[in-house]
């Protein structure tokens, strides 16, 4: 793996950039709505992959990946510990039905927030917030 770029993140440009990943496109786009009604920027992935390959060549890097946990190809803890490993800055939040304190706790790498799948919107705005501002 490459060493972590340093660029500038996408809020240094305007609005903070979130990639949003999720193979459930309703899921997904949902998220996007959200978070764009908040005036976030967003960008939606469907495929862990494409968003890794993403990653690494915008030119713009996003500020936030938010990413489901259980997807194919690359799952969301593998998905988020690349984007750290990329871009140094990023903020990630794992979105979950499945992932608990505990589980997270086993794994080598813990996203900076979490929320489980269904989620208020509250909740969510809370985790991007307080990703944003560098809170664990």
């Amino acid at each position: 793996m490459s060493a972590a770029i340093h660029s500038l993140p996408a809020a240094a440009h305007g609005k903070p950039l979130i990639f949003i990943v999720d193979d459930e496109p309703v899921s997904a786009e949902i998220v996007a709505e959200l978070l764009q009604l908040e005036g976030y920027r967003t960008r939606v992935f469907h495929d862990s992959r494409l968003a890794a390959a993403a990653l690494s060549d915008s030119p713009v890097k996003p500020d936030v990946l938010l990413a489901d946990f259980k997807m194919p190809g690359l799952n969301g803890l593998q998905l988020l510990a690349r984007g750290k490993a990329e871009i140094c800055g990023l903020k990630t939040i794992l979105m979950s039905g499945l992932a608990s304190d505990s589980a997270l706790a086993e794994k080598d790498f813990s996203p900076d927030q979490w929320v489980t799948k269904p989620f208020p919107v509250t909740t969510l705005l809370k985790s991007v917030r307080t990703a944003l501002a560098g809170g664990n």
